[in-house]
C-alpha cells in the first residue's frame, strides 16, 4: 500500500494507479491524452508522476470520491 507523504512525492505508474484506484492502463491513457505529465524517470527507468498531479487528473476525469479516515 502506498502512503503519500506530500504533494511533491514522486510515484511510479503502478503507485499512481494504486493511489488513484485505477489500473495502470488508465494512467497511461491520462498521460497519452495530456491529463497527466510525467516528471521524468526514476533510477530504474520507470516514469514518475507528482502525487498532486495524479490527484488533479483523477478529480478532473472522474471526481474525488475518497473520504479521509
Amino acid at each position: 500500500m502506498v502512503t503519500v507523504t506530500g504533494p511533491d512525492m514522486l510515484l511510479t505508474r503502478a503507485e499512481a494507479a494504486e493511489v488513484a484506484r485505477v489500473n495502470v492502463e488508465r494512467i497511461r491513457g491520462w498521460e497519452r491524452n495530456g491529463h497527466l505529465e510525467r516528471e521524468g524517470l526514476n533510477e530504474d527507468g520507470q516514469p514518475v508522476y507528482k502525487a498532486v498531479e495524479v490527484a488533479k487528473a483523477q478529480y478532473k476525469l472522474r471526481g474525488w470520491t475518497r473520504v479521509a479516515a
